[in-house]
């Protein structure tokens, strides 16, 4: 899909749009969306804010926020890792959009 943010998340909103348009409007819809990718040259917070909302604007009913990527340098689930040692950057998105956590 190409490194520019539009083409890369058409594949997503588009199966959110369709799942909608399947089930109906009482229907949850959660929505997996990573925060922090933790490798260099991953995805920037203005871009994690744009996919947010075109979920939400597809029909999305919650996202459910994570942090990390399989090759991140970073720990994210290791014991030493306090428990919610992430979660300032779930609140930062909190104010972006409307839809439940």
């Amino acid at each position: 899909m190409g490194r520019r943010l539009c083409p890369r998340m058409r594949f997503a909103v588009e199966v959110v749009r369709a799942v909608r348009e399947r089930v109906g409007s009482d229907f949850i819809i959660v929505y997996r969306l990573s925060m922090l990718d933790l490798v260099e040259g991953g995805g920037t917070f203005e871009e994690t804010v744009q996919l947010a909302q075109a979920i939400e604007a597809a029909g999305a009913t919650i996202i459910n926020t994570g942090i990390g990527w399989h090759e991140a340098r970073i720990p994210t689930i290791a014991t030493p890792v306090p428990r919610a040692a992430f979660s300032w950057v779930t609140r930062r998105l909190k104010g972006k959009v409307s839809i439940r956590w």
